[in-house]
Parts: C-alpha cells; structure tokens; sequence
C-alpha cells in the first residue's frame, strides 16, 4: 500500500501535465561527453516527462552491442522501463539504490520520493505507480549502439533521437575533463568512430524502415541554436516546446559553471573550445580513425594547426 502522502501527491503532479499530452517515448541515443546530459534534460523539462537517466550505468565503460551475450538482457530492462515495469529490474534497482544521481536527474519522480521512506521509492510497485503517472518519457543512453536499440522502435510511441558530436571535441573532452575514461572503450578513437560508424550504417537503414521514429541531431548545432533545436527534437517527438522548456534554457544558458557533469553554462561559448586546447597531434590521430564518417556527418579535416585556428570545424551533413 501506498502512504497517505504519495496519494496526495499523485494528483497534483497529473495538474501539471498538459492536456492533450501524447504518450511517447524518447530515447536519446549517444556516447561519452557527447551533449546528452543537456539534451536528455532539455527534454525531461517538459512537464509531462518521467526521466530514466543512464539506466545501463551498472555496466560500466563499456558499449552494448547486439552480438553480446547480454543483448536480450539489456532490451528487456530498457523496454520495461518504458512500459513502467520493474519487476524484473533488481540489479538496476539495487545500483541506483547506492548510486542516488541515477533517479535524482528524475526531479519528478525524486520529489515524490521525499514524501515516503527512500526504501519504498525503490520498489518495483511503487515505482510502477509512480512512473505511470506521466505520458511522456525520455530516457538517455550512452553505452548501446543503435542496432541494440532498433527493436524498441517496434513500440510505435518511441522516437530515437541519435545524437553524434565532433570526434576530436569527443576525445578532448574525454581526456582533458574527466579522469574516469580508462577503458578502451572509452579512450580510444579507433574505438569511438568505429561505434560511430556501425551507428551510421543502423540509422540510415532505420530511417527507410521507421521514417518517422528516428531523428539524427549534431550537438554543435543544438549547442548554436538551443532554442530552434529544443523546438525541432520536441516537434519531432509529437511535444510541444512548452514554457517550462523554454524556462530550463533561459536559466541554464546564462549560467557559466565550469564542472565536467554541469549543464549550467552557455553551448554556444564552449562548443568550440577544444580546438584552442588539444594538441594537433591528438587531432591528428582522431582524424586518422575517424575521417570517414567525420565526412559524413559534416566535420572538417584540418590539415594544419594553422587550419585548425580557424575554428571552422563544422559544415554540412553528407549522407545519402
């Protein structure tokens, strides 16, 4: 049963989601250091939306693929969260119990925690009753590639929105603003643009096979033009760019914290900053694993330091 608190509770949190509010799931697809903390919370402001952050933290720096033993695991925790069941999610219950960022990046759902003892808020029941409460969810992920992910577009209310970002500014920022990245996974380019490509290959076959269900966005030009591109992934997933959206961007964006985890600082100052700190040298070596699908995703090669000063890294998407 539940306490008397958490059926006060409920209610009003259903006050504040929009009418009409259309049931979808938005899965935001990307790696290490790629932009997705500001996306995913871009689009868990939306007053209809139940936020599932990093639910495959547990595995650690590695990349989910779809030829490892864990592949029907790892779908089955993520379809189950998206249809509110947690029956079956211990493991992932028992790591954010210790690991307390995994739900307070939910503020929804962690202010309703505050109003019960913290054990119940992780119980599968209350958890389900809680999460059902909102039509809207975003989840976001950085350790599956896409083709583990494609068979959760066979639930026509998930919208993937694949998130890349310049390779070299990737490994910039792997190295130079976290001391966590020490797997291969994680510190290697040959590793990142090898993702990257597989990830290519898996999106242009889903956008012939769920046109409408998929959706490529470069960080740098959400990073340019937050507004505009809050605006087109929300259209895209059937929501609004409600008020409360707008709200998170107007205070975020004129907030100037310099930690590695931070969202409170402007994109548009930052997005080019690491071609005035990485070493040529390191960006040769991206370049050199990465140079094909940097082409097809819009990234300049450099050939000089002096080429590189120019700060012009970004032009248009190549794909077919």
């Amino acid at each position: 049963m539940f306490s008397a608190s958490f059926v006060c509770i409920a209610p009003s949190t259903s006050r504040y989601v929009p009418a009409f509010t259309p049931p979808v799931r938005v899965l935001v697809s990307s790696t290490w250091r790629s932009g997705s903390t500001l996306l995913g919370e871009v689009l868990a402001a939306h007053p209809g939306a139940y936020y599932h952050y990093e639910p495959l933290m547990p595995y650690g720096l590695q990349q989910l693929g779809p030829t490892q033993s864990n592949q029907n695991e790892v779908e089955g925790l993520l379809r189950g969260l998206l249809r509110c069941e947690y029956q079956l999610a211990d493991d992932y219950l028992k790591f954010a119990f210790v690991n307390h960022d995994m739900f307070m990046r939910n503020l929804r759902l962690w202010s309703m925690c505050s109003a019960m003892p913290r054990t119940k808020c992780y119980t599968p029941d209350t958890l389900a009753r809680l999460c059902s409460l909102f039509p809207v969810h975003v989840m976001k992920v950085v350790r599956a590639r896409l083709e583990l992910l494609a068979p959760l577009l066979s639930d026509s209310r998930v919208r993937l929105v694949w998130l890349v970002r310049d390779p070299r500014a990737v490994m910039n920022s792997r190295t130079s603003s976290v001391t966590w990245c020490q797997t291969r996974a994680c510190s290697d380019p040959g590793y990142l643009c090898s993702d990257l490509t597989a990830d290519l290959s898996t999106y242009l076959v889903l956008k012939e096979t769920h046109p409408d269900q998929v959706m490529l966005l470069r960080y740098e030009d959400l990073a340019r033009n937050p507004y505009e591109k809050s605006r087109e992934v929300l259209t895209f997933a059937g929501l609004t760019f409600h008020r409360q959206v707008k709200e998170y961007l107007d205070d975020h964006l004129t907030s100037d914290e310099d930690e590695p985890w931070s969202t409170r600082h402007d994109p548009r100052t930052r997005v080019s900053r690491w071609m005035k700190v990485m070493g040529f040298e390191d960006v040769v070596k991206t370049q050199y694993h990465c140079h094909s699908i940097m082409k097809s995703l819009g990234y300049r090669l450099f050939t000089s330091k002096e080429d590189m000063d120019t700060g012009n890294a970004v032009g248009l998407l190549n794909l077919p």
